[in-house]
């Protein structure tokens, strides 16, 4: 499973710009979006995507299944902590291309949030760009292909 977190607010690849984070609102777009069984302008619908999201992570912690964050920023490094927080069977990966995680912060912020995701078992791999085009993309950051 492969999260990326490009630390934008939406989808840059969708049509409407879905997103997880904010509701799909627009008539237009409920029918051609990734949920168009729920109905997000309303509390309950919502809360079932919520649940359903929840649901699917939960999945794939009973599998112990391996997930890969791609970007370190702010975004990158939430998501991962939080898994790891609450869904202790997950083999977790970041990778960014830059040199280090949460980029724009000094490096003594980063070393600190580095080393709280190694005492955390969270693998990360800097100066890495994310290739799946790659054979050998996933078998050098240690994940199957």
């Amino acid at each position: 499973f492969c999260v990326i977190a490009a630390g934008c607010n939406f989808g840059v690849f969708h049509k409407w710009g879905e997103s997880l984070w904010f509701p799909t609102i627009h008539a237009a777009a409920r029918p051609e979006g990734s949920w168009p069984h729920l109905d997000e302008r309303f509390l309950e619908g919502r809360r079932r995507h919520i649940f359903e999201e929840y649901k699917a992570i939960k999945d794939l912690n009973e599998k112990n299944a391996s997930v890969l964050v791609v970007g370190a920023g702010f975004i990158g490094v939430e998501w991962i902590t939080e898994l790891e927080h609450f869904f202790k069977s997950l083999k977790l990966t970041i990778i960014d291309a830059l040199p280090q995680c949460l980029g724009p912060l000094p490096a003594k912020a980063a070393t600190s949030c580095s080393n709280y995701m190694k005492r955390h078992g969270i693998k990360e791999h800097y100066n890495t760009k994310y290739n799946a085009k790659d054979p050998n993309f996933y078998s050098s950051i240690g994940l199957p292909g």
